[in-house]
């Protein structure tokens, strides 16, 4: 018999890159679970986790899971855009829209609380676009606890997307974020995901509310195919569109947790929030199952199969590559790519730009200018 060979190790410049990576994703993990604790245990006796999930069967019913659009489909219509604020750029116009959400809450109980909320019914995009319609448009999506647009424009390269890929691109605030912070808020995201399950479940529809509503217009205003990109959480609910709206034309989840119940349990082990939780009666099928509207485990994508393109970080500790195995083996194994960097320090992030130009030139949806 003869001996497997040792893998070789990565030369030391790697290795230091990736231990810089892995650290600041420990620490953005930490700093998350904070959040999460911020917002109080949850149930701490069995009678209250067992009148907890009386209530979350207005969103995990089994009639509701097989016909989601029963909850997250936008009434009718398309909303009036206001500009708040525009000026001319190299080939076009930058724009801050803002219209009002169509969301109304499904819970009597939440919609109580929903009312004392200032600036989250009002929907913020701010847009990128070419004086002609572009041959496309990408709405971009930001991930949790962040949401301001200038952050966002390095994130994404909205200047490449717009200048260089000639894309009409929106950037999308997330409800209880950025410019939808409300009051109550100490900061941009805390309130949005939580351990509050009616809450998240009901910030979710509200999410899928406001971006089925601003596909509408977009449709309407541009008339070009429309695809949606996002990173993080705004990766999580890019796949959760996917699978809802077939008027979708391409989607990018990145760095996207397949589930968010998954990546909260898994990572919570051994934390005060969870232990409570298991004693009250939680497991993780029943976690799992407060979720499952908004999972898009939970649904097939709507989007054809050429047409997904699933982007991971080699060294993510957050969303790992065997996290995005999950949403990639689900969606039946469509395009991959896999950038350098972490989940908080992006090193290498122009590769999946790179790959994003790739990917729609071989769908026909770039200028014949930049499909090379």
């Amino acid at each position: 018999m003869h001996a497997l060979p040792v893998p070789a190790k990565p030369p030391l410049p790697l290795r230091m890159v990736a231990r810089v990576l892995a650290g600041a994703d420990h620490l953005m993990r930490a700093a998350l679970r904070r959040m999460m604790m911020g917002q109080g245990l949850g149930p701490v006796h069995p009678d209250e986790l067992d009148a907890l999930f009386v209530e979350l069967a207005r969103y995990n019913a089994p009639d509701i899971l097989a016909d989601p659009d029963r909850l997250l489909a936008p009434p009718p219509g398309t909303p009036a855009l206001t500009t708040l604020e525009r000026r001319a750029i190299a080939g076009g116009r930058t724009s801050h829209y803002r219209f009002a959400s169509p969301y109304r809450p499904v819970s009597p109980t939440y919609a109580r609380e929903y009312a004392a909320y200032d600036r989250v019914g009002d929907v913020h995009v701010h847009a990128w676009e070419h004086a002609r319609p572009a041959p496309a448009s990408l709405i971009l999506v930001h991930g949790w606890a962040v949401g301001a647009r200038r952050l966002h424009e390095l994130e994404f390269s909205i200047g490449a997307l717009y200048r260089d890929l000639g894309l009409d691109v929106y950037f999308f605030v997330q409800p209880f974020h950025g410019e939808r912070k409300p009051s109550q808020a100490r900061f941009s995201g805390q309130l949005h995901p939580s351990t509050d399950l009616v809450r998240t479940n009901e910030a979710f529809i509200q999410t899928c509310h406001d971006l089925r509503a601003l596909l509408s217009a977009i449709v309407e205003r541009r008339g070009a195919p429309v695809g949606m990109m996002g990173s993080s959480l705004g990766g999580y609910t890019s796949a959760l569109i996917a699978s809802l709206d077939p008027r979708l034309d391409f989607v990018v989840p990145i760095m996207a947790p397949a589930s968010m119940a998954q990546l909260m349990w898994d990572h919570g082990e051994g934390d005060p929030f969870r232990r409570t939780a298991e004693q009250a009666g939680m497991t993780r099928e029943r976690f799992h199952h407060a979720w499952a509207l908004h999972s898009p485990l939970t649904h097939q994508p709507k989007v054809p199969w050429a047409r997904r393109l699933i982007i991971g970080a080699a060294h993510d500790v957050l969303v790992t590559p065997a996290d995005v195995d999950v949403l990639w083996h689900h969606w039946q194994r469509p395009r991959r790519f896999t950038f350098t960097g972490g989940h908080i320090l992006q090193v290498g992030r122009r590769a999946y730009i790179r790959e994003l130009a790739r990917f729609l030139g071989d769908l026909h949806l770039l200028p014949p200018r930049t499909r090379s």
